[in-house]
């Protein structure tokens, strides 16, 4: 408190004498000065959990925000913009806003995660060992569709020497057509008493086969319920450590980090390993906070009783996970994320599997707010809802930012028309400009940008270079993103994609290729640029010139993490199986003894 204070006050004395050297009268920085100090009072029976420094960030961050907002519109109005240039700085205005909104949601995430000195719910590795806890018994579900079949082997090898000893595996093999690929997975848990089903033509894809697992194969005996993706190797104490937390009477499921193996085998997994890991050292402990954490399938464990009472997997969405983290929550279970990590799968080897992966997770995402955004509405709770206000928003901010890629490319075909504008001597077209619009909009641009490499490395010990290349494995794969976010509005189904794990080798001219769109929209930021510097003496063409610079760095990045993909090391061969002699450990209950 006394930081926030003392910080405070430095800040609105730095703002005072700013706007003073600026030419302001005594009054308008008096002015200044009391806004500054108010912002920051107001927030802090909100931000008591946070250091000075996360509050301090908060509230100048929304400050600025709205004093340029309130600026941007009053300018527009009063400006010499008739018809449809003036309508086009109110949609500018508007998008802005609609920026802003996903601005501090992003930044009170990054506060909340880096910031915090006292956490409420946060578990760092489960139950302590040697702590006396009742063990459910577990029903450990392991789904796979076209997999090679060493991998989904080694998967169910690491399972035999989980260190627990009340659990089963089912093994649920989804449509895949090879039979050289299930029929060895089948014999081999057939030798060792372990539940195995292949399903052929079956509908709902990889929900519709855990509903199978789930009705049809699982233990009578099992009360928690386990997802574990078939490329994943498991650390012996997942279930001895996660487990027991189920003697919460009231815990729906609880989420350990998906974690990857061999992700140092190049710059370009190095990179990628830290966009993954984002999520889980930033943005579920934030969630997590409100009880607003979401169910990420893999390396999850769900209570039986509470999978049924919401009727099961939804096989409509293609992030059946996330969908039924917020049903849980919604019929008044609650959730738990765990920070260690207990199992380690293998990343996407190519950068088009990675889009392939953003494609699914916003298309999924769109999906689940498109048929529960009246959930999310901030009505009192009733029987049929019992989402607190912190959960609505931890659920609503989720899925909105998913519209940020959208939000983007929209902003970066305005500034190619303010950069055709420019050249062609159009004069003014959407905004007036001045010094403090050619000062203010790249520093807020610069900011956002540097404060997101900043909690990337922060909450996930990255370099600075691999937080930068992490941001920029983000914003490359924008496109994607944004035509997701536009379909999910507009399509009630999509295709579930699997996320390749095989490695695909090629040249800078297949990168391209595979990823023309963004190297056009590449091609065309560099044109704006061009434009927009054959008036480099005219505010309007340097802030413009300005601007062009990060969005298309991104989309040429993307041709670019392609080809360093394609190039990385290949990734070192699946474990060997045991031998056909090998024997199941006897503590362990299996599906196929039941």
């Amino acid at each position: 408190m006394v930081l926030a204070l003392l910080g405070t006050a430095l800040l609105a004395l730095a703002a005072g004498v700013a706007y003073s050297v600026y030419g302001g009268g005594p009054r308008r920085v008096g002015f200044t000065v009391l806004l500054v100090v108010v912002a920051s009072v107001v927030w802090l029976p909100f931000t008591r959990r946070w250091n000075a420094r996360a509050h301090l960030c908060w509230s100048t961050s929304v400050l600025l925000f709205v004093v340029y907002l309130v600026f941007m519109l009053f300018w527009t109005l009063n400006g010499p913009l008739t018809g449809w240039a003036l309508l086009g700085g109110l949609v500018l205005w508007a998008l802005e806003i609609f920026a802003a909104v996903l601005g501090t949601a992003y930044l009170w995430e990054m506060c909340d995660a880096v910031g915090s000195e006292h956490w409420r719910r946060r578990s760092q590795d489960g139950v302590p060992p040697g702590t006396e806890a009742p063990h459910p018994f577990v029903s450990l579900h392991v789904p796979a569709h076209e997999e090679p079949p060493d991998m989904v082997i080694a998967t169910l090898e690491s399972l035999l020497r989980l260190d627990y000893d009340r659990y089963e595996i089912v093994v649920i093999d989804d449509n895949t057509r090879d039979e050289a690929l299930w029929r060895p997975v089948e014999v081999w848990c057939l030798r060792r008493g372990i539940t195995f089903r292949h399903l052929e033509d079956w509908p709902g894809y990889k929900s519709g086969a855990l509903n199978v697992a789930l009705r049809e194969l699982t233990d009578p005996r099992a009360e928690v319920i386990g997802v574990v993706d078939a490329d994943y190797q498991i650390d012996p104490h997942f279930l001895q450590r996660c487990a027991p937390l189920f003697a919460e009477p009231a815990l729906g499921f609880v989420q350990s980090p998906q974690n990857y193996r061999h992700w140092d085998r190049s710059a370009f997994a190095r990179r990628l390993y830290r966009s993954y890991e984002y999520f889980f050292a930033v943005s579920q402990p934030s969630r997590n906070e409100r009880n607003g954490a979401i169910f990420a399938g893999t390396m999850g464990l769900i209570r039986r009783e509470a999978l049924d009472s919401v009727g099961g997997w939804d096989e409509w969405c293609i992030t059946e996970d996330a969908e039924l983290s917020l049903r849980l929550l919604r019929a008044g279970w609650s959730g738990r994320h765990v920070d260690a990590s207990y199992g380690y799968g293998v990343m996407p080897h190519t950068f088009e599997a990675f889009k392939a992966q953003r494609f699914r997770w916003c298309f999924g995402g769109i999906q689940i707010m498109r048929l529960h955004w009246r959930s999310l509405l901030p009505w009192p709770r009733r029987a049929n809802n019992r989402l607190s206000l912190g959960q609505r928003w931890a659920y609503f901010s989720g899925g909105i930012q998913w519209y940020g890629d959208l939000l983007a490319v929209v902003f970066f075909l305005f500034l190619l028309a303010g950069a055709v504008n420019v050249a062609l001597d159009g004069g003014l077209m959407f905004r007036r400009l001045s010094l403090f619009l050619v000062a203010a909009i790249p520093v807020l641009v610069l900011l956002g940008f540097l404060r997101g490499i900043a909690v990337v490395r922060q909450g996930t010990g990255a370099t600075w270079r691999d937080s930068w290349g992490a941001l920029l494995i983000w914003q490359s794969s924008s496109l994607v993103v944004a035509w997701a976010s536009v379909k999910g509005l507009v399509s009630r189904r999509a295709e579930f994609l699997r996320t390749p794990k095989e490695e695909e080798q090629g040249s800078l001219g297949s990168a391209v290729t595979a990823n023309l769109a963004e190297t056009l929209f590449a091609l065309a930021g560099v044109g704006g640029i061009a434009c927009a510097l054959t008036h480099v003496t005219d505010p309007a063409g340097s802030l413009t010139a300005a601007l062009l610079v990060l969005p298309t760095w991104a989309y040429a990045s993307a041709p670019l993490n392609s080809l360093a993909a394609r190039r990385g090391a290949p990734p070192p061969t699946p474990p060997t199986p045991p031998s056909e002699g090998a024997v199941a450990p006897t503590t362990v209950a299996w599906g196929g003894g039941r």
